[in-house]
Formats: C-alpha cells, structure tokens, sequence
C-alpha cells in the first residue's frame, strides 16, 4: 500500500469514525429529550394525582413500587410539599408513608454508591421534609459526602427537627467555610428554636481557638430576627476578643440588639480597629435610637474613610440624622464634608434640594448642598 493509499484509508476510518460519533451524538440528544419529555408527562400525571388526593382523602388507588421509585413521582410530591410549604397536610403525609417512599430513599441515602443517586436521594429527603427520615438524616450529617451533609442538614431544619440543632452546630467546627456557610443557612431555617442553641455555642466556644464557624453562627442569629436574645449577644460584646466574631455579633445586634445593645456599641464604636468602628456605625444605623446622632457625627472625622462613610449612612437613616449631615457640610474637617456629603446624595435629599430649587420653595441648606455639590473641592474621601 502506496504512503497516498494509506492516506486515503486513514481519512476515510477518520470521517467514518467522525460520521459514527455525530450520530452518537444525535442519538443521545434525541433520546435525552424523549426521555425528560416523557418524565414532565408522568410528572404532571402525578400532580393531579396527588393534587386530587390532597383534596379528597383516598381519592387515589395505593401508590405501587413502581410509582414509588419514579423520580417523576417524587418530583411531584415535592411540588406538592412546597405548595402547600407551612401547612403540613394529614393527607399528603400519609400519601408519603403508605407509598413507602422515605424509606426507599433513605435506602439509596444508606447505599454506598452511586454518588448521583446517593445525592438525590438526599435532596428528595430534604425537600419532603418527612420526620421519618429524621434519623437517616442525622446520620448522614457527618457523611463523607459534603454536598449530602448539607443537604442532611437542610432537611432537618426543613422538618424543624430540633434534636439536630447542637449536632449542626459541632459540625461547623470540622467544616470548610463553603459547607460552614451552607449549614449556617439551615440553622436559619430552624428559626428561633436555633436562636438560643446559637447563643449559648458562641458563649461557650469564642474563646476556643480550635472552634471554628463562631461567626457564621452569630450572623445566623442576625438573620433569624429573635430578639429575645439580644441582650445576651450584648452582653457578649463585653467579653469576646476575636476581631471576626465580634465584627459577625456586631452585624446582628443591628437586627436584634435594640436599646440594650447601644452602650456596647458605642464601646466597639471606639475601638482601635477600623473594621469593629465601621461595623458598629452601621449597626446602631439599624437600631434606630437617635441619641447616638452625636457620636456619629464625630465618626464623620474618623481617619478610615469605611468609619466615615458608614457614620454619615447611619445618620442619614436615624431620626434627625439629616440635620446633622447638614452640620456636617460646614464642618473644618474637608473629609467629614465630603462623607456628609455623600450620604445626603445616596438618600436622596440631593434630588429632593434640586426639586425644591426649581419649584422656587428653596430652603438655605438647599442651596449649601448644591453649591457644595457643584464645587470643585470634594475630595472623595
């Protein structure tokens, strides 16, 4: 065979092998969509199925094996689940029991592979939200799996399962701070029965130094909102050293700490590290308590610009804050100016000036704003 023999035979195995993958290929996609299409037919089916059941108890013929192992069928129960989220439904729960369905997929959870299905399985338990697979998922908090460990997590707090609560917080310590900020989540979920759990976590571990996740724990209290335990978070302010606990206690005592919460802020309001002087400012923004107008207004002369700025924000929202961003644009300091400033563009009582110039019902400060506004020396701080 000629070298130009051979040539030709390796282009044509070439384009045939190019020719046969295409078709592959083609296949693949076609069977792929055939087989997504028929799962949305039978999940629909599924829907009014179990729509119909929810409505009328017994409505529906018992659920086979079969049934019981379709994903689509699953898909459709969460559906349902997540319709009727908050309102746990006696029909539907029975549904899930008699079909036997958290059993399977606690099954799958258990088995040592695949992944891919371990995962769903996962997700299905923690979408269903069935306290019968309370155990399983507990179990599986420490799984070698992190994607299942918050997935477990997810759906203990889904089901309000308390008992989980201290166990997702020790796994905090033993997590990346990917998966520590996805279990930080779940223990959101559970609301305020994690609020105190939380609390009395950080009170016994903060000056742990092994103990991590103490700041993704306080930013959860935060964004539960249950004051209740504003007051121990104040007091906590007092005692913790740790520059990144305190910077997350900070942040949510802005949403629960209330009145109490004042006197420790002012404190860290204080303090020689720009990033606690900053947060603080923001944090008594979010109280809401006047009385510390003055103190913000000596922030607008802090020697970091993030102090400044977040003083001169948090004035911008209190209770006559305003009036003193206006005594901030006379101020000797040029920073203070620039961040009082800002802070009148960003709330809008720069346009609110302008409109009032152009209605002709201007007041003093109006024209002060602009003329500053339109001077050329803003230093942006």
């Amino acid at each position: 065979m000629t070298a130009i023999e051979a040539a030709v035979v390796g282009v044509v195995v070439a384009c045939t092998i190019g020719l046969v993958l295409a078709i592959a290929v083609v296949a693949l996609k076609w069977a792929h969509r055939r087989r997504v299409h028929s799962h949305e037919i039978r999940r629909r089916e599924y829907l009014r199925m179990i729509s119909a059941h929810v409505v009328q108890s017994g409505s529906i013929p018992v659920v086979s094996a079969q049934e019981a192992e379709d994903d689509a069928f699953i898909d459709a129960v969460i559906d349902v689940r997540n319709t009727i989220a908050g309102s746990p439904d006696d029909a539907l729960n029975g549904l899930v029991d008699s079909s036997g369905l958290t059993r399977r997929q606690a099954g799958r959870l258990r088995s040592p592979f695949p992944l891919g299905r371990r995962l769903r399985a996962a997700v299905s338990l923690a979408e269903i939200g069935d306290r019968g697979a309370a155990r399983v998922l507990l179990a599986h908090l420490s799984d070698r799996e992190p994607e299942i460990r918050i997935q477990s997590a997810r759906g203990l707090a889904r089901m309000r399962y308390v008992a989980a609560i201290g166990p997702i917080l020790a796994r905090l310590a033993e997590e990346t701070p990917a998966v520590r900020s996805m279990l930080a989540e779940a223990l959101v979920a559970f609301g305020r029965d994690a609020a105190w759990p939380i609390t009395a976590f950080i009170r016994a571990h903060h000056k742990d130094p092994v103990i991590t996740g103490i700041p993704e724990a306080a930013r959860a209290i935060g964004t539960i909102g249950d004051s209740e335990v504003g007051n121990a978070l104040s007091e906590l302010l007092f005692e913790i050293e740790d520059v990144e606990i305190l910077l997350a206690l900070i942040e949510s005592l802005g949403y629960v700490g209330g009145p109490h919460a004042v006197r420790p802020l002012r404190r860290t309001l204080a303090s020689e590290d720009w990033r606690l002087r900053a947060k603080s400012a923001t944090a008594l923004g979010e109280i809401g308590d006047p009385s510390v107008n003055p103190i913000l207004f000596s922030g607008l002369r802090d020697q970091s610009w993030w102090t400044r700025r977040n003083c001169a924000a948090a004035l911008s929202v209190l209770p006559g804050g305003i009036g003193w961003l206006y005594d901030g644009l006379i101020s000797h300091d040029e920073f203070a100016r620039d961040a009082a400033a800002e802070a009148l563009a960003d709330c809008g009582e720069l346009a609110a000036a302008r409109d009032r110039v152009d209605a002709g019902v201007s007041r003093p400060r109006d024209l002060q704003l602009l003329n500053y506004m339109a001077s050329p020396g803003m230093v942006f701080s």
